[in-house]
Formats: C-alpha cells, sequence, structure tokens
C-alpha cells in the first residue's frame, strides 16, 4: 500500500466490457485499414470495383475507429472510490463524509434499447453530485458504509 493513500474501504468501477469493446474495436480497425490497402493494390477489369471496395473498408475502418475512441473515453468517466471514517475520496480528491441527506439513490428506466436500472447520487459540499450506475459499481455496499456510521 502506498504510504500516503488513505486507508479505508476501496471501490473500483467493473469495466470489463469497456476494455472488450477496446480490444475489438482496435482488431478491426487494423484489420480494415490492412484490408482496404490489399483491395487497393488488387488489378481489376472494373476501375469501380477497384475503387469501391477498398472505399468500403476505409469508412467500416472508421467506424471502428469511432467505436474505439468512444471505449476509451468511456474508461475515463468512472472513478475510483475510497471511504475512510471521515472522508469520501473520488479519484483522488477528498471530500468530507456525505451527510445521509445527500445521498440518494434513484430508478432510471430507459427509453433505448438497454434497461433500466439504480444509480446512486452523491453530493458533495462544494455542490457537485456524483451518480454511481449500478452497472459498474456494488452502489449497495457503497451506500451502506456512507450511511450505516
Amino acid at each position: 500500500m502506498e504510504p500516503d493513500a488513505p486507508a479505508g474501504l476501496n471501490f473500483t468501477p467493473q469495466l470489463g466490457d469497456i476494455y472488450t469493446m477496446l480490444a475489438l474495436c482496435g482488431a478491426a480497425f487494423v484489420l480494415l485499414v490492412f484490408l482496404a490497402w490489399r483491395l487497393g493494390k488488387i488489378k481489376n477489369s472494373d476501375p469501380r470495383q477497384r475503387v469501391l471496395l477498398p472505399m468500403l473498408a476505409y469508412f467500416m475502418a472508421l467506424l471502428a475507429l469511432m467505436g474505439f475512441l468512444g471505449s476509451f473515453w468511456s474508461v475515463f468517466k468512472y472513478p475510483d472510490i475510497t471511504i475512510t471514517e471521515r472522508s469520501f475520496v473520488v479519484d483522488g480528491e477528498d471530500f468530507p463524509r456525505p451527510r445521509p441527506s445527500e445521498i440518494r439513490l434513484e430508478n432510471y428506466s430507459s427509453s433505448g434499447l438497454g434497461n433500466g436500472g439504480r444509480v446512486l447520487l452523491i453530493q458533495t459540499k462544494d455542490r457537485r453530485t456524483w451518480a454511481f450506475p449500478e452497472d459498474r459499481y456494488p452502489i449497495n455496499e457503497l451506500m451502506r458504509e456512507l450511511k450505516g456510521k
């Protein structure tokens, strides 16, 4: 353990699905760029195919790159949390432990393809609200630890 790290209960986000998406989109990008390069080298009697197939592969590679960058950005959205006797530490930033009135659990419904879920909302003294979704954090344990003392 690091000497200046606060001793307490640590919560880290579960990011396995994001890392999987990063790997798949990265591999697809490399494969599609290679495929486009190879398709551009093939001699074909029809000039439309010589141009159209590499262009389609580059377009698909661009989509894979956007998926990769979106997943990469998502990795940084979910901070590590440490709860000590007197403080609530979010990604190394120390806050006083929130009062029970500053902690609430809310349900949300999805209007898209996914299911709804729950999110733990914690307001800190500087009037910032931190949101911790159920699919990334063990919010029941987190809430029990924060409200329990």
